[in-house]
């Protein structure tokens, strides 16, 4: 059974911008990229397109690995250790879009969302939460 962000931990998620997501290669290394994502119904969704490495190493293993941390004083951060689902599912794929338009783009006229359209049809993938790990450093 799969374990769900809360609380805290669910606000924290959403207030932060960049993950690092880890996939599995064939030869069975690690691979790690910076990744943009977006909590949806508790849920955390990322996007990515059908070339990238990340996309081939999970459709070959679906294991994955988000930690999502804050890089300066107090240290804090949580470590999301389950699989990677492609989505299908259109209307999941819109408000993913559009939250993520706004989240990091601002507006849909923006360079870097023109950018990322540009770049081709993208994959949604659901990050299923296996094992959530978190630290907090701040005392809280």
């Amino acid at each position: 059974m799969g374990e769900k962000l809360s609380g805290q931990w669910a606000v924290y998620v959403g207030l932060q911008k960049i993950g690092h997501l880890s996939t599995i290669d064939p030869t069975g290394a690690p691979h790690t990229t910076p990744v943009f994502y977006v909590l949806l119904d508790d849920e955390i969704y990322v996007g990515t397109q059908r070339t990238r490495k990340k996309f081939r190493n999970i459709q070959k293993n679906p294991k994955v690995c988000l930690t999502i941390d804050t890089p300066e004083a107090p240290y804090k951060g949580i470590v999301i250790q389950g699989t990677a689902e492609i989505v299908e599912n259109e209307a999941v794929h819109n408000r993913f879009r559009e939250a993520l338009i706004y989240r990091y783009y601002g507006h849909r006229d923006s360079p870097g969302w023109k950018y990322v359209q540009s770049l081709g049809a993208s994959v949604l993938l659901r990050i299923n939460a296996e094992k959530i790990f978190h630290w907090d450093f701040s005392g809280n």
